[in-house]
């Protein structure tokens, strides 16, 4: 995953004439818009084989809700249960959001909700019936999508050991150890750089700066990456973003390049129905309507003072 988006913004200023992307703090407004991208290519109703994983847990007879720790979960795809004899059964009913109650009837499950989620933590899987044996629960889902950031740096410790320990809020899945992460706004640049961590929690990211000053002032932290999005894909993202760049210097190519990304992501997904392309394209190009709309108006209001 070599390609990150600083390439993008790279590949995006000399399309506006260089007008800022990344210009306000923690680099805004280029690292919320990149992080939508991603969110809405890595959400439902898109499943890839890139972002795909399992979860195994067993049911216990006349129990209906499972809680489980799963980092990744984003959302469910598919559910297979096998009992005790080695057969397999496909869950028919597979909801993420909808809920199911509470049940006394005992039997084989043929449906299944993801009842509550706490991103990065537990789930609460609820099954339509209460399960009457043991079984063998295997969940495939698509994997959480996590912002790039930023994340707000509060203080900095004096570096120790060739590291330096920030304290702020964070978020651990998107600030994986081993993944590289860049840090702005401290007046000192020795605080500022990208770095590999080696250690995240809630409050605290370690990361392999030798030269971090302590300090007890703003910054900011975020993984420009645009993994797990593979760097074939960047025709599809690199489109999704230049569309949003045009918007943001009021420049008509805004729909173009927003309608280039949304065709080149239907092409690669699979499984759609028209209806949900359909409501998929509708949805994103809505996003230049009203901008659309209001230059309309200006343009009418001044074609009818020249008469």
């Amino acid at each position: 995953m070599a390609y990150g988006l600083i390439q993008t913004q790279n590949y995006a200023n000399t399309f506006i004439e260089f007008s800022p992307l990344g210009a306000g703090f923690g680099q805004e407004p280029m690292v919320t818009i990149a992080s939508e991208i991603r969110e809405t290519m890595l959400s439902s109703p898109f499943t890839w084989s890139f972002n795909r994983n399992e979860f195994s847990f067993v049911t216990v007879a006349g129990q209906q809700d499972y809680n489980e720790t799963i980092s990744d979960f984003g959302f469910l795809e598919k559910v297979t249960l096998q009992d005790i004899n080695g057969i397999r059964y496909d869950i028919k009913d597979v909801y993420n959001n909808y809920a199911i109650g509470v049940a006394s009837t005992q039997k084989r499950p043929d449906g299944v909700c993801v009842l509550t989620r706490v991103p990065g933590g537990v789930c609460k899987f609820r099954f339509i019936q209460v399960p009457d044996a043991v079984y063998t629960v295997t969940l495939t889902y698509q994997k959480l999508s996590a912002i790039m950031g930023p994340f707000i740096i509060s203080s900095v410790a004096n570096a120790s050991g060739g590291n330096t320990v920030y304290s702020g809020v964070f978020d651990t899945y998107a600030l994986a150890v081993g993944s590289s992460v860049t840090i702005t706004n401290f007046s000192n640049s020795a605080n500022n750089g990208t770095f590999t961590v080696g250690a995240v929690t809630a409050t605290s990211l370690t990361v392999n700066n030798p030269s971090g000053v302590a300090v007890t002032a703003t910054g900011y932290v975020s993984n420009l990456s645009w993994a797990p999005l593979p760097d074939n894909y960047n025709s599809v993202y690199n489109a999704l973003f230049l569309g949003e760049a045009f918007a943001l210097v009021g420049d008509p190519r805004a729909q173009i390049y927003r309608q280039r990304g949304v065709a080149g992501l239907l092409a690669k997904s699979e499984g759609l129905s028209d209806t949900q392309k359909n409501a998929f394209m509708q949805q994103w190009m809505q996003r230049g309507y009203e901008q659309q709309a209001g230059s309309l108006r200006i343009q009418q209001a001044v074609q009818g003072r020249s008469v």
